[in-house]
This record gives structure tokens, C-alpha cells and sequence, in this order.
């Protein structure tokens, strides 16, 4: 996926110095992940569904085909990566093996959990905002995955990939699964503020306080 942060606009309607949220980050661990529009996918890209929409009256709609069923989204999933024991010695036996092998498990991360907005939905998740944005803290140094689910927590688009972000690291795609060129509808890719954002902004700013500003320089992480 093509991470880039290009707008700031979000961070100046909420009264927030991206300064002030990396050092933020830094201190807790985490990372920021943002998508403009998680309804567009790249034109080519026909692996997984490609006619979504986000639930609600006037959500976010992209439709790769006229016909056809169209997915309804309500949440995006975050899975990180733990090491668990997963053998036992035998049958019967409730004693692990030595050893560990990596889980996928949803989002549990203490720090992560605080900073980001409840969810009715699936655990680990974040509600996807009508424009079809979502935004997230997640823990840096981890493995990460997620997948679009609908309003039930029924998987519908899933992540290929792991991912590790750095302390501190602000990532913004314009779409699920990044465009070439255009996406499944023939569009560019998306260029809106994402609400999502705006709305964790927002409240991250309201639990923060009076902040020592640190200006540090505003620059994307790719």
C-alpha cells in the first residue's frame, strides 16, 4: 500500500500540531493509520469483493460492475501479531509444547485501545466514517493486519499483507488495497479530509490537556 501523508487539513481543523501527536506517539509506542476511502480498490484488483458501501443513509459508495451484489461495510478489523503457544503434548494432554508460533490476533494493544474511538463493533476494530475513512492508533514495532468488515463483523475485504509501523509514524493511503491508476469505478484516487481522522483528532485532543509544543517538522513516513 502507497502511505502517504499529504493533507493536513484535518490536524488544523482539530487545533492539532502533528508535532504534538508524534511525540505522543513516541512516547506510547503507537502509530497513526489513516485511509481516505476504504470503498475504492485498485481497477485491476478483482480478488475480493469490488462493489462496497459504507452502512448508513448517504454513505460512501464505489461500484466496480452495474450489476451484482453490492458488500456493505460498517468497521475496519485490526489484528496484531502474538506469539502464543498452540501444541499441547498429546491428546488429552493440556500441557503447550515448547515453542511459539504467530497469531493473528485482534487488537488488544492497552495504549491503542485508549487513544482510539469505541466501536460496536467486532473486537480491535474502528468504525468506518460515512466518507468510507477510518483512522486508528496502532502499536509500532508489531506486526499488523485487518480486514473490512460489515455491520455484523462478518469479514468482507481482508488484508494480504503484515505491516510494522514505526513510533511515531503517521501513514495515510488513499484507498483499501491502493489504486495504480484508477479505482474499480474508473475514478482517480481519493482526495477527501478524512472524517475519520478529524473525529479521533478531536477527541485525542480533547483527553490531552494543555501540551508543550515540540514542532516537529511535518513530514510524511513512507
Amino acid at each position: 500500500m502507497d502511505f502517504q501523508l499529504t493533507d493536513l487539513s484535518d490536524f488544523t481543523q482539530a487545533n492539532v500540531l502533528l508535532g504534538d501527536l508524534r511525540s505522543y506517539l513516541v512516547q506510547h509506542n503507537l502509530a497513526l493509520l489513516v485511509s481516505r476511502n476504504v470503498t475504492t480498490r485498485d481497477d485491476f484488483d478483482r480478488q475480493q469483493p469490488f462493489n462496497l458501501r459504507v452502512a448508513g443513509l448517504g454513505g460512501a459508495q464505489t461500484l466496480g460492475t452495474p450489476t451484482g451484489t453490492i458488500y456493505t461495510l460498517g468497521f475496519m478489523q485490526i489484528f496484531q501479531a502474538d506469539q502464543l503457544r498452540g501444541y499441547t503434548g498429546g491428546y488429552g494432554s493440556s500441557t503447550p509444547r515448547a515453542g511459539r508460533r504467530v497469531l493473528a490476533q485482534p487488537l488488544h494493544d492497552p495504549a491503542a485501545l485508549t487513544a482510539n474511538l469505541g466501536s460496536t463493533g467486532p473486537a480491535g476494530s474502528v468504525t468506518i466514517a460515512s466518507d468510507g475513512s477510518v483512522a486508528a492508533f496502532v502499536p509500532a514495532g508489531r506486526a499488523l493486519t485487518w480486514q473490512l468488515t460489515d455491520p455484523g463483523g462478518e469479514a468482507v475485504v481482508r488484508e494480504r499483507y503484515w505491516i510494522t509501523f514505526q513510533p511515531g509514524e503517521v501513514r495515510m493511503c488513499t484507498s483499501c488495497h491502493g489504486l495504480n491508476q484508477l479505482d474499480q469505478a474508473g475514478h482517480t484516487a481519493p482526495a477527501n479530509p478524512p472524517q475519520a481522522l478529524l473525529q479521533l483528532l478531536t477527541a485525542w485532543k480533547a483527553l490531552q490537556g494543555p501540551l508543550q509544543h515540540s514542532y516537529l517538522p511535518m513530514t510524511s513516513s513512507h
